[in-house]
């Protein structure tokens, strides 16, 4: 047997074709190139998320006959979260025990029953929570043209009806028909509906909207859209929603003055002012490395709540983790121009014992 020496190998050994998704912070393909790099070490990975390459790796056996009505069905699907070095580059330690761990299986159960179950049990394992199983195969489905589910069609029928108050149409909608509507936001005969549910659906489907959307690139249009109705929501979880929708939106003047009016003060972090602030740390750590101000009033605010630090501890390691927000986060803390309480923060959370955030 030869030398396994990569992910590829592996699935070369086995005779598998593979493609790579990447669904850490979004849901991301991953081209051949990305793939090839990261998995010999050539490159940092391309999308790390708290400090792992979180991968969904697509595998079909290169002798069954490939058709775009098949693939999906024919094949297997591995969720696998690898560790990443202090470089952002796969951990080649952990990697190669995580080959180790299943080459057994694969070899001793025969390809196809191997594959399918060669991550029982595996420490590298992990399983999608509900909304992101939806997003992946909405995604996966458009790219290997499949026919949408029934429940798309139950979506498209509610967005397609007068959305009053008194239309309870949309508390039977399931997460994979919004899912797929959102992975077909840019084919125009679905734009104008995905505007209408933006500004009239109910507030729970607007939400799983927006979670799905946060996947995609979406047009100007839309992004006015979401800014619009961002600046006039008073309710804390869907500005976060909405902020999650924008997260691949550029930061320009458009979307950076709404930012601001949406933090406010820097002296007062309430409860509610939490999701928003976690929304842009999670999901748009870019924005708060373009814009220094912008990571200085979100930790200012986390520094004035009278949490032992929690919150502050929580966001700051999201920060720190990130390739684009390390470095402005660093220069923030180190900083002699910010207030006592944020001096206060920072001297706490590197003079304490790391604690466990729930």
């Amino acid at each position: 047997m030869n030398k396994i020496e990569s992910l590829s190998d592996l699935f070369t050994m086995v005779g598998c074709d593979v493609s790579y998704y990447d669904l850490g912070r979004n849901i991301t393909k991953i081209t051949p190139q990305q793939a090839i790099q990261f998995d010999r070490k050539q490159q940092a990975y391309p999308f790390p998320f708290r400090q792992h390459a979180w991968l969904a790796c697509l595998l079909k056996m290169k002798n069954t006959k490939t058709t775009a009505q098949n693939t999906q069905d024919q094949s297997v699907i591995w969720f696998i979260k690898m560790p990443l070095d202090e470089a952002g580059c796969l951990n080649l330690g952990t990697r190669d025990h995580f080959i180790k761990s299943i080459v057994d299986k694969i070899l001793h159960k025969g390809e196809e029953a191997g594959l399918s179950e060669a991550l029982e049990d595996n420490p590298y394992a992990f399983k999608p929570d509900q909304e992101r199983m939806a997003s992946f195969h909405a995604i996966l489905g458009k790219d290997l043209h499949k026919t949408q589910s029934h429940y798309f069609d139950d979506v498209i029928a509610y967005l397609s009806s007068d959305l009053t108050d008194a239309n309870d149409g949309w508390q039977t909608l399931g997460l994979q028909g919004i899912a797929e509507l959102a992975a077909r936001v840019n084919e125009d005969k679905y734009q104008a509906l995905i505007q209408k549910a933006i500004q009239h659906a109910a507030k729970p489907v607007v939400s799983a909207l927006c979670h799905a959307l946060e996947h995609e690139t979406l047009s100007n249009q839309l992004q006015d859209t979401l800014i619009e109705q961002l600046q006039t929501e008073q309710d804390a979880l869907m500005q976060a929603s909405y902020l999650r929708a924008l997260s691949r939106a550029d930061l320009n003047d458009t979307l950076l003055l709404p930012l601001f009016g949406l933090l406010g003060s820097l002296t007062e972090c309430k409860d509610d002012d939490l999701h928003p602030i976690a929304a842009l740390a999670a999901k748009c750590p870019h924005w708060l490395g373009q814009n220094p101000q912008l990571m200085r009033i979100i930790m200012e605010k986390l520094a004035h709540r009278e949490d032992g630090y929690i919150a502050f501890k929580q966001i700051a390691a999201e920060l720190s983790q990130h390739p684009e927000a390390k470095q402005p986060l660093w220069t923030l803390l180190r900083s002699e121009h910010v207030s006592p309480q944020l001096a206060q923060a920072v001297s706490y959370i590197f003079t304490q014992t790391p604690k466990s955030v729930q």
